[in-house]
């Protein structure tokens, strides 16, 4: 079932600081808000008059939001006179949707940190942002962004799908099969402490107690998901029985196949987990067994089982899943790259539009491939007394002042939603990124007619490997090879290679994922000088600093 381009208008959209209200308009034009009454600072209010005022249809935030914890009345959740909302959406990131009483105007309210996850950033950086990475994808299409990045991926596929494919739905069976059994991208924290795993099937690989301290190493793969969708499988789709499924592993390990399988870790190994496993408990997510003798039965991409299975580890499949081999994503993967060279090469542009230009295209990459598994955004309704929330929504209820929130089901995509709707796309892409951040190929030398070398986590002193967070891993030391082919590493600049982001020489070890991440904006703060110089290399330069982004 082919998806059907639609066509898309620019949406007249004011830029406002969300504390002070001062932004400015599509044009650059500055906007100063309407304040009523003696206040200093705007209400949600003053920001929805000011907007209807210079006829906008939206609202995008910048800059720090009113937090909306529990129990505490929400932002988009105030009085607004003259103003009525049919629904917001109070998730992450919130979207505010109003109706004038008088005009029938629609408004909506949304942040700018959706498109551009950079900190600091101003309402007109934040415009100009915009403008930049509109002209990016219209320079590989000739289409406007849409409301969100993952809409923009989803259209973008719909216009780069090539014409002579009409590629066959799942069935349902298998679609049900794929949402039960595929997980996202790998997350995993690997040090004692709080955040270990405590299944009893994972052990942490940093002893804490006996390391406290050491290096702080932020090496990801450059934008990775566009590396990973050459030729993926769809329909139609042929079941397979143990023995076929064990043959089609062992004679064409690169096959598009999906294998349910019981494993064992070998009783020698001594590394990260490979093959992801569901907990239990559905909101905990996955888990990664590396204890010698652990056994267990999942769902695993054939890449996947064909890591595990050259790595050692017993695999036996107990039936599966191939798809056809096609070009669904081909295009439009390398119309993104495409974009994103441009604004990586855009030498002139203020570095901080630039930054946030490329998180937007990365944006429209991670977040168009999730929409592909994506049966429909659950809607949040609002009341103000418990008894009118449904009984089958009492669970997702989160209370705001006294405002009572739950969330509803979506419903089964149709008509043009079912047209994009293809999750074997979507879990082909985590799978192999899961795969690719363990062994990832590397600009490294060899041999002519040696195996091609490869890096990764399984590339590392597992006494040195703090954790895995999607395409990114953190370490204790610099792995030589994440350093850049000039200075004897594995990064060339491709799209795709892992490459170090930052360095810190002393630190206090990660023992939960904030303490990580508070250390990964300070390594990349920091940049890549200081490993260079220990390496002997020259200090990174401008263009080497363009290169790493």
């Amino acid at each position: 079932m082919r998806p059907t381009p639609w066509t898309v208008r620019p949406v007249p959209t004011v830029w406002l600081d969300a504390t002070t209200g001062q932004g400015v308009t599509d044009s650059g034009a500055r906007v100063t808000p309407r304040l009523t009454g003696r206040r200093k600072r705007p209400t949600l209010v003053d920001l929805l008059d000011t907007a209807h005022n210079l006829s906008a249809e939206r609202i995008m935030l910048t800059g720090k939001l009113p937090t909306a914890e529990p129990g505490r009345p929400h932002w988009l959740i105030a009085e607004t006179p003259s103003w009525t909302s049919p629904g917001h959406w109070l998730g992450s990131p919130p979207t505010g949707r109003f109706t004038h009483d008088v005009t029938g105007r629609h408004l909506e309210v949304r942040t700018a940190a959706e498109w551009f996850p950079v900190e600091g950033l101003t309402p007109d950086q934040a415009r100009q942002a915009w403008v930049t990475t509109t002209e990016a994808v219209k320079g590989v299409e000739d289409m406007e962004l849409l409301k969100s990045p993952a809409a923009t991926g989803a259209q973008l596929w719909a216009r780069s799908l090539p014409r002579t494919l009409d590629p066959e739905p799942l069935p349902d069976d298998v679609a049900e099969l794929l949402h039960r059994t595929s997980g996202q991208h790998r997350i995993e924290h690997l040090t004692t402490g709080p955040a270990a795993c405590g299944c009893g099937a994972c052990r942490p690989l940093v002893d804490l107690g006996a390391t406290p301290r050491g290096g702080f190493a932020y090496v990801d793969g450059r934008f990775m998901y566009a590396s990973l969708c050459r030729e993926l499988g769809s329909g139609p789709v042929t079941r397979l029985t143990a023995a076929q499924g064990q043959e089609l592993l062992e004679t064409d390990p690169y096959a598009r196949a999906r294998y349910r399988v019981r494993f064992t870790v070998p009783e020698w190994w001594d590394h990260v987990g490979v093959l992801p496993v569901a907990h239990e408990t559905v909101d905990a997510g996955w888990h990664y067994p590396n204890v010698p003798g652990a056994s267990a039965e999942t769902w695993a991409d054939g890449v996947e089982a064909k890591i595990a299975h050259d790595n050692g580890w017993d695999v036996q499949v107990l039936e599966g899943l191939r798809f056809t081999r096609g070009r669904l994503l081909d295009t439009w993967a390398d119309r993104l790259k495409r974009a994103r060279e441009r604004l990586a090469g855009h030498a002139e542009l203020d570095p901080v539009v630039r930054s946030a230009a490329v998180a937007a295209v990365r944006g429209i990459l991670i977040q168009g491939i999730g929409a592909f598994a994506s049966r429909g955004r659950e809607t949040t309704r609002v009341v103000w007394s418990a008894r009118e929330v449904p009984p089958e929504a009492a669970s997702t209820v989160v209370r705001h002042g006294e405002a009572f929130v739950y969330r509803l089901p979506s419903r089964q995509p149709g008509g043009q939603a079912a047209a994009l709707y293809r999750p074997e796309l979507a879990a082909q892409v985590w799978a192999r990124g899961r795969a690719r951040v363990l062994e990832c190929p590397a600009a490294l030398p060899h041999r002519p007619g040696a195996p091609r070398p490869v890096v990764g986590a399984l590339q590392v002193d597992p006494a040195q490997l703090l954790a895995v967070n999607g395409d990114a891993i953190y370490t204790t030391a610099v792995p030589a090879w994440s350093l850049p082919t000039a200075h004897g590493g594995g990064d060339d600049g491709a799209v795709g290679r892992m490459r170090l982001q930052g360095w810190l020489g002393s630190v206090k070890l990660p023992a939960t994922a904030a303490e990580r991440n508070a250390l990964r904006g300070k390594a990349e703060a920091a940049g890549i000088a200081e490993a260079l110089a220990a390496a002997g290399a020259p200090q990174a330069g401008p263009e080497q600093e363009r290169a790493r982004a």
